[in-house]
């Protein structure tokens, strides 16, 4: 797959501005400001030469820069190196009435990797992971929000992109969230839950280092899931829907609570179409890796909570035709009818009827080679379909084997001369 969660983030912030307008980082769409930002210095990992080397010193802050004391604080470390494999461990302390926590007799070097981590009731902090270096430690500033879990006294927004690619069996679906929080508490969903079409199945949830995600919830879609402070964050998904020989194709979706932007991206063919509806006329642009793309979108209307269930439908799918099943299966009688002769079970009327029947099918299998091998080219049949659907043709052209040469004429005698 092209895409993989940065890659994907990536990829939608880089199509061009035609497609995708970027607002001001944390900004809303229009009728969706009311909720003033709190600005919060953010949390910092830098080298300190003044402590003793395989020292971390961590000091836990409120959203007004104010010392938290008496907070559990957790060190993760992470041990990694290709000849002994990985290992996790951690270490616990309190920070004391400064707010500062220490962790002494550390290993320094890259094979160690360190993170500190902090929990406020549901909610989880951490700080970036770091490695130690030989010479002096690390000072880690981490901030502690207040938690609030009703989203209905909560200043978050969403802004959605789903990203939809036609592949030879199946359509791969990936979905990004921006969750955008300007309030002065971390946000922590309680169900809240992304709806995915019917038939959804092979998903996979990115995890990101600081635990927000989303996780598959059988039979409705994906929860996310983790704790939100104030500022931006992306969350990412993938999953499949089975792909049917059909010229169109129709994905149902039910977006979150607070997203009042969702965005429809898919890769497209020349004689694909997409529609979406109460969505914006779709626009033809071009995707990072080169691929022609239609992209539209919703805005969530003023005083609306949430764009609404919506439909989307690719339109002018490739499908095979006919033409290359109705020759295999002649090709398969034409098999079956010759065992049966062989056997005696079946007498024919006439060997030139079966070789201009033969002659036929030969025809329209090679036509068919052709058109696959030109669909290929454009882009419209995958690799492994090219591949199984050739195997078969050639598998059928086999069966019918090579046109019969035509038996020679017997060359003519010369008369002999009469005698008198």
């Amino acid at each position: 797959m092209r895409l993989r969660g940065l890659a994907l983030t990536l990829a939608l912030l880089l199509l061009p501005a035609s497609a995708v307008a970027q607002d001001a980082p944390g900004s809303m769409p229009p009728g969706h400001a009311g909720m003033g930002a709190h600005q919060t210095a953010p949390d910092d990992v830098e080298p300190a030469p003044e402590l003793k080397a395989g020292s971390i010193e961590a000091t836990l802050l409120d959203p007004d820069e104010h010392p938290i004391p008496n907070l559990a604080v957790r060190l993760g470390i992470m041990f990694n190196k290709v000849a002994e494999g990985e290992s996790r461990s951690e270490k616990n302390t309190t920070a004391g009435p400064d707010g500062v926590a220490h962790f002494d007799g550390l290993q320094t070097g890259s094979a160690y990797a360190y993170r500190i981590t902090v929990r406020n009731g549901v909610a989880e902090y951490a700080s970036t992971p770091f490695n130690l270096k030989q010479s002096g430690g690390m000072r880690v500033t981490v901030h502690v929000f207040p938690v609030i879990q009703d989203l209905a006294g909560a200043a978050v927004g969403m802004r959605g992109f789903f990203y939809i690619e036609t592949r030879d069996e199946v359509f791969q679906i990936e979905g990004l969230f921006r969750v955008i929080n300007l309030g002065r508490s971390a946000w922590v969903p309680r169900d809240v839950v992304v709806g995915l079409p019917k038939g959804w199945k092979a998903f996979t949830g990115t995890d990101s280092m600081f635990g927000t995600k989303f996780e598959a919830v059988e039979g409705r879609g994906a929860r996310l899931v983790g704790t939100y402070p104030p500022g931006q964050h992306d969350v990412n998904f993938r999953f499949q829907v089975p792909k049917e020989a059909a010229s169109s194709a129709s994905f149902h979706f039910i977006p979150p609570p607070r997203a009042v932007e969702i965005r429809v991206i898919a890769v497209s063919n020349p004689a694909m179409g997409l529609e979406v509806d109460g969505f914006e006329p779709p626009q033809v642009s071009v995707g990072p890796s080169g691929d022609r793309v239609l992209v539209t979108r919703k805005l969530a209307a003023r005083g609306e909570a949430t764009v609404a269930p919506f439909t989307a439908t690719l339109t002018g799918l490739p499908v095979p035709g006919p033409g290359r099943w109705i020759a295999i299966l002649i090709a398969l009688a034409f098999g079956g009818a010759g065992w049966a002769a062989a056997a005696g079970k079946w007498r024919f009327v006439s060997s030139e009827r079966i070789q201009s029947d033969k002659a036929r099918a030969r025809e329209l299998l090679l036509d068919e080679l052709v058109a696959l091998t030109r669909a290929q080219q454009r882009g419209e049949v995958g690799p492994q379909t090219y591949e199984r659907t050739r195997r078969s043709l050639m598998d059928a052209l086999a069966r019918i084997g090579l046109p019969e040469p035509k038996p020679r004429k017997a060359a003519r005698s010369p008369q002999r001369a009469s005698t008198a």
